[in-house]
């Protein structure tokens, strides 16, 4: 059983409130939809809170932050909101007219109370991974977040128009809105954490409590009116789109396992958003169907890095057992359509490329539902449609794992891209598969299987219009693959020839073994490193344990604990991205979390304790931090 260890304590949270601007209302919605691999069967998410800042910079402690508590809490489920499908968190949310650089969505931990939301759905934790592994053997699991009470930080710039600014309402319960003037509201939630944005060197980050349950409530007041003038409302949907090909990072631990959300979702404006459908026949396909029932195809849109040397996954869709999938929300121009490459892939098939597909922008449809979980759910409407394909069977495919090596070692929270490139001149690698790293032991928890055929590629010419497929072999030859990692606040690594994988000799089915080049910090930062001392509150309680470092939800680096556990010691994790040498990187502040456990019983020890004030690599490494583990 999980033990869960909260470090702040309870406190109120002031909902922005501004003044009223005539002639017009403007109200937000705030929706969420993912992907995942085949092998899972529900992903549960439980959100608490909508929080939106101005600055792309603020860390979840810094002031500025327009905070929005669900009156109950919301779950939505990766697997089933997918395909254009979205669940709606919060509707009719009045947010002050700004354009937000951020936005940041505060889960209920699994640890907390199970809530209505999350019991209706079957799920016996409010954050939840249920998949089924490679011998047929489910997994009903605790999603485990390392720092829940700071949240999912997602980067974006939504716009939002002038408009009255009232209380935000979950659930679908809208409050009411005066004609050109509103008063606000505060309300609490949870627990809130003091911002701590100096240096770190030589600080104590905070004291225990177990097993505290978070909770979530909200006080309205009901607008007024200050003149009799009919105003008009203007909505706005803003959507998180979750990739569990690479925020759902599988690991084990003693004899168990474990799924983390290492998170980095992107957000969108709806109203400057389209979609993409296709079908696939698939009744001459054999293999193509994960032992969880669901086909392991994907369909993926991608566009050209900044630096146009590779393909960047934008979206993932699955492709559903009729055969048909939806890629939605992707960011367009209603002037100017922004075109995608589309990749449609799974180890059974031949992988498809359709080039060059332009997206429409076009509203979402949204439906009412009257359920414990949600209250709407929005889907895509007219999506540019690339029509259907007849697949080809692959002839053969593959598996592959990463060695790990302490001279190359990947950050935590890194994925592992697989690249084709087509043999046409000027073509750049496309992204064919993608998996989380296990980020404690720093391979792939599962075998990633790789289709070892040739590819099938053709050009959108007009939606409904027959896309011409050709079959040639990728650049690198068939069932050969470039290899290179990724992970938040890293440079990409380079996608180079020097490191590849192919099929192995006829009859070998041991997985293939890559050796994956380490990543460098971004351009911009320096390695830094956070040196921390680690004392047990009862000597001896724990043997097992990792230390996690984390920046708005998605980890950045982990180190283990288990020598430092023995006597009492320092753990230190190197090559952060950090500030330093006259050079100060403005988003390096990070959160620490542990998961410690008796080698004896991990099952029956591990506990999750996390703590609450952010360290300071902004001007470089921090050192003289003191950790107490409960």
């Amino acid at each position: 059983m999980s033990h869960s260890t909260r470090l702040a304590a309870p406190g109120t949270i002031l909902i922005a409130i501004c003044a009223a601007f005539a002639g017009c209302s403007s109200r937000t919605n705030v929706a969420a939809t993912g992907s995942t691999p085949a092998e899972y069967q529900h992903v549960y998410i439980t959100a608490q809170a909508v929080w939106f800042n101005s600055s792309a910079t603020a860390s979840a402690d810094d002031s500025g932050w327009a905070k929005f508590p669900l009156t109950t809490p919301v779950t939505f489920d990766l697997v089933t909101q997918s395909n254009g499908s979205l669940a709606q968190l919060i509707g009719d949310l009045q947010l002050a007219p700004a354009t937000y650089a951020q936005m940041r969505l505060i889960p209920v931990d699994a640890s907390a109370a199970l809530t209505t939301s999350a019991q209706t759905l079957g799920a016996l934790f409010n954050e939840e991974a249920d998949y089924v592994d490679s011998s047929g053997t489910t997994h009903q699991l605790a999603l485990e977040l390392p720092n829940p009470d700071k949240g999912i930080g997602i980067q974006a710039s939504l716009s939002v128009t002038a408009g009255n600014v009232g209380v935000a309402t979950a659930l679908g319960s809208a409050g009411t809105t005066g004609t050109t003037g509103t008063t606000g509201t505060t309300g609490t939630i949870g627990s809130s954490s003091t911002s701590n944005t100096g240096t770190t060197t030589g600080t104590t980050l905070g004291t225990t409590s177990t097993n505290t349950t978070t909770s979530s409530t909200s006080t309205s007041s009901t607008s007024t009116s200050t003149s009799g003038t009919s105003s008009t409302t203007t909505t706005v949907t803003f959507a998180m789109s979750f990739d569990g090909s690479r925020d759902l990072a599988k690991f084990t631990y003693g004899n168990q396992s474990g799924v983390l959300l290492s998170a980095h979702p992107a957000a969108y404006d709806l109203a400057s958003a389209g979609a993409i459908s296709g079908t696939l026949t698939l009744t001459s396909l054999t293999a193509i169907t994960n032992i969880s029932g669901r086909t392991n195809i994907q369909a993926t849109a991608e566009t050209l890095s900044a630096d146009g040397t590779r393909h960047v996954v934008v979206a993932n869709a699955p492709v559903s057992t009729d055969g048909t999938f939806v890629l939605y929300p992707l960011a367009s121009n209603s002037k100017t359509p922004t075109v995608y490459d589309v990749v449609i892939h799974g180890p059974g098939i031949a992988t498809i490329i359709v080039k060059s597909v332009p997206v429409t922008v076009t509203p979402p449809t949204t439906t009412s539902v009257t359920t414990t979980t949600a209250t709407a759910a929005s889907s895509a409407t007219t999506p540019v449609s690339l029509g259907t394909f007849i697949p080809r069977a692959a002839t053969g495919h593959f598996d592959v794992n990463v060695t790990p090596t302490a001279s190359a070692a990947l950050p935590g929270g890194a994925t592992v891209n697989f690249y084709q490139t087509l043999s046409a001149s000027g073509e750049v690698p496309y992204v064919i598969e993608e998996a989380a790293l296990d980020p404690f032991n720093f391979n792939l928890p599962s075998n990633q299987s790789l289709s070892a055929d040739t590819i099938s590629s053709g050009t959108y010419t007009s939606s409904g219009t027959e896309i011409t497929l050709t079959s040639s072999t990728p650049a690198d030859g068939a069932g050969t693959y470039r290899v290179a990692a990724t992970a938040p606040m890293f440079s990409d690594g380079a996608v180079s020839a020097n490191t590849t994988v192919k099929p192995p000799a006829s009859g070998t089915t041991t997985p293939v073994q890559v050796t994956v080049p380490a990543l460098t910090v971004a351009s911009g930062a320096s390695a830094a490193s956070i040196s921390a001392s680690v004392a047990q509150a009862t000597p001896g309680k724990y043997d097992k344990g990792e230390l996690i470092v984390t920046h708005d939800g998605a980890v950045i680096g982990t180190s283990a604990l288990d020598t430092a556990l023995a006597g009492g010691g320092t753990v230190v994790v190197n090559g952060l991205p950090g500030g330093g040498s006259g050079s100060s990187l403005s988003s390096a502040l990070y959160y620490l979390s542990v998961r410690v456990w008796k080698s004896s019983d991990p099952a029956g020890t591990l506990s999750r304790q996390w703590y609450p004030s952010a360290v300071d690599l902004r001007n470089g490494s921090a050192t003289g931090i003191a950790l107490t583990i409960d």
